[in-house]
């Protein structure tokens, strides 16, 4: 029986990284790998195929890397167009990319150790007379390892100049800024221009206050020139995408719900409203059960096939993700998933809360943050917080008063919390009920 121990390595996931890159992920020059780190040959040669595409901004797929293999004289030496077949064929889907990234990388490093301690064994036995330089040659080839593996978490000032320099040119070749603009326009300048990627925004409030109407404004706002991932658990699409159209035909919803519509409005419906609807960059996903992970693996798929710039979670309460014991520990929990997210994809994401009925015990009925100290973690986690408000909400109107008052439309959206800006701020907008849409408050018909 042999004690030879093979070097560490793993094809199906230098494979699949490979296959990852034909079909559509992310581009080599992103997941953080070199040719180097492949410890098959012919997975070399392609990888830095991918990676040179990658580096002059062209599209990797079969075609273009046969051609830039054919171009390097090395098409055949890594089997050939039925190579890169059968690196299509073995990889299901690109989703998985980062995760056999990884393992490359790690057995790649595994790999440099060994190499490493075999120098440093060789130092040993050859016994220079300098012990201190050979332990200094020791340190400088186990640093070269390290400086291969994860990132140092110390950032020098170097790092930081050089980090600052790069944001500041791109904020200002940025015209219309970096936040990504909800299009209400009191609410993008007390927010500093919008909505930033990695930003958990908490949009809560008591039921029936227009919660998911504010977040379908916002999002199909956003729609208009960028991605949006609307996660409902509570709508379906059929449902949200009724109030869209009421909107957009200028119909109370329950006419739209009602059926039994005029030629006129049929066509308005079928021609305007739906090819309008076609034109927005708005994707809904549903499944159920829902939890936070699996939103997380729908806004990768959605980051890699059509790009993605916010996402709303239409709401935390109903999520399906199970945690502690307590409702408290659950949201928690869920909490934390979400910030997660954000950060994982760069993106903004709106999470819609409800409140209990603690506000109603009040006075004065305006939510403030320490509603949310009884919701888990959402004040602490959370980078922006907005409630809604409206006095017509609780307004009890009496028989001499049978319709609402011109004012009812009016709702406070009060910026409770803003980790970079000014809190305990409220601005107006106005909120069209019959038609299920927010706008700016002095735009109100």
């Amino acid at each position: 029986m042999s004690n030879i121990k093979q070097v560490p390595h793993n094809i199906d996931a230098e494979e699949n990284v490979i296959g990852s890159l034909l079909i559509g992920g992310e581009k080599a020059t992103e997941i953080g790998l070199s040719p180097a780190d492949f410890y098959s040959e012919r997975n070399q040669v392609l990888f830095g195929a991918c990676y040179a595409l990658a580096e002059r901004e062209v599209s990797t797929n079969q075609i273009t890397v046969a051609q830039e293999l054919a171009t390097q004289k090395k098409l055949e030496l890594v089997g050939g167009a039925a190579y890169l077949s059968h690196l299509i064929a073995v990889c299901a889907t690109p989703l998985d990319l980062r995760y056999y990234a990884d393992i490359v990388k790690r057995l790649s490093l595994y790999r440099q150790l060994i190499k490493a301690g075999g120098n440093i064994t060789q130092i040993g036995y050859d016994a220079p007379t300098d012990v201190n330089r050979s332990l200094s040659t020791a340190d400088d080839m186990l640093l070269e390892v390290r400086k291969q593996g994860a990132p140092s978490p110390i950032v020098t000032p170097d790092d930081r100049v050089t980090k600052l320099a790069e944001r500041y040119t791109k904020l200002y070749s940025i015209e219309a800024g970096a936040a990504t603009k909800s299009s209400l326009r009191d609410l993008d300048w007390q927010l500093g221009g919008g909505l930033y990627d990695g930003d958990m925004i908490i949009l809560a409030s008591r039921p029936g206050l227009g919660k998911t109407t504010f977040a379908q404004t916002i999002a199909n706002n956003v729609g208009m020139t960028k991605k949006v991932l609307f996660c409902s658990v509570e709508m379906s699409v059929e449902g949200i995408s009724d109030r869209d159209v009421a909107g957009l035909v200028g119909k109370p919803i329950n006419v739209i719900r009602l059926g039994g519509y005029t030629p006129e409005l049929y066509c308005d419906i079928t021609g305007m409203a739906l090819e309008y609807m076609r034109g927005l960059g708005v994707y809904y996903f549903k499944d159920y059960p829902m939890t936070t992970d699996k939103i997380r693996q729908a806004g990768i798929a959605m980051q890699l096939r059509y790009g993605l710039d916010l996402i709303v979670v239409d709401y935390l309460g109903l999520l399906d993700d199970e945690y502690g014991r307590s409702p408290y520990d659950r949201i928690s929990y869920m909490s934390r998933k979400v910030k997660h997210i954000a950060l994982s994809l760069n993106v903004p994401v709106l999470a819609l809360h409800q409140l209990n009925r603690a506000v109603e015990e009040r006075e004065d009925k305006r939510p403030q943050l320490f509603d949310l100290r009884e919701s888990g973690r959402l004040e602490e986690d959370s980078d922006v917080v907005l409630f809604l408000y409206r006095d017509s909400y609780y307004k009890r109107y009496g028989e001499d008063e049978a319709q609402p008052s011109d004012n009812s439309g009016v709702t406070e959206v009060i910026i409770a919390k803003q980790r970079q800006g000014q809190s305990n701020r409220i601005i107006k907008v106005w909120y069209d009920e019959k038609h299920q849409k927010y706008f700016d408050y002095t735009e109100r018909g």
